[in-house]
């Protein structure tokens, strides 16, 4: 059997602590190193302990889960759990792999971990120089499991980051996964087809549909330009000339 996957757990509701310790139960091959009732509770533990995940309320007192997650030394995987919708945005920006809404699921949460365990594994048995192969102007290699998969520049929507890992989206819905930072493949990647526009995305410039001073569309997917990324997005896409008309 696998190393088990250790993981800290905070919320500042007992009730929700306990439930979700309970559907974690059900998880096999997983070890809880703390049960915390809060952010500053969990950041003690973390001064001395380094678990592969954590699992995290938003809103409690005192150090919000995200606040928690941004202060941290090192890159645990993180899921967040929280009672609004609208924290998800602030989550995934520091890379949480999984955003779940209460009341939560067994089988919802079972598929963040499950996903934890998979990012984790990827890690342990894939090396850094196997993870992404440029393949020329056309296409790139991202190591699957045990085989190399080759992915034309032209099939990818745009990238998404998850801390050392990202999200590829593709045409027709299909998504991969590769063991390679945002910052890493942005070096990599040729910049006439692919600009970054945020923090956490790179877009394949010529499936942008439409742009305006905020975000981008990718048909009817919509993503968020960040304020630094703006003047170069608006540059790169519409050029000098177009951006004073779009002004």
């Amino acid at each position: 059997m696998n190393k088990p996957i250790t993981y800290i757990i905070a919320d500042d509701a007992a009730i929700y602590l306990e439930l979700t310790q309970q559907y974690l139960k059900l998880v096999p091959n997983l070890e809880c190193i703390a049960a915390c009732k809060s952010a500053v509770e969990a950041n003690a533990v973390l001064q001395t302990q380094t678990p592969d995940l954590l699992i995290l309320d938003i809103e409690m007192p005192e150090l919000s889960g995200i606040q928690l997650a941004k202060s941290l030394r090192y890159s645990p995987l993180i899921i967040f759990i929280s009672s609004h919708t609208h924290y998800a945005v602030d989550a995934f920006d520091v890379d949480a792999i999984d955003y779940l809404v209460k009341p939560i699921t067994p089988e919802r949460l079972i598929k963040a971990v499950e996903k934890a365990r998979t990012l984790i594994n990827m890690k342990n048995t894939i090396s850094a120089k196997e993870a992404f192969q440029p393949d020329g102007e056309e296409a790139f290699f991202i190591k699957d499991k045990n085989a190399f998969v080759k992915i034309n520049y032209a099939d990818v929507l745009y990238m998404e980051s998850l801390g050392d890992f990202i999200n590829i989206f593709l045409q027709q819905g299909e998504k991969k996964i590769a063991l390679v930072s945002l910052k890493n493949i942005e070096q990599q990647l040729p910049a006439s087809q692919f600009i970054r526009i945020s923090r956490t995305h790179i877009v394949n410039k010529n499936k942008i549909t439409s742009i305006d001073s905020n975000t981008i569309m990718l048909n009817k997917i919509q993503l968020q330009i960040g304020k630094t990324y703006n003047e170069n997005v608006q540059q790169s896409v519409l050029g000098n000339a177009a951006i004073k008309r779009f002004i």
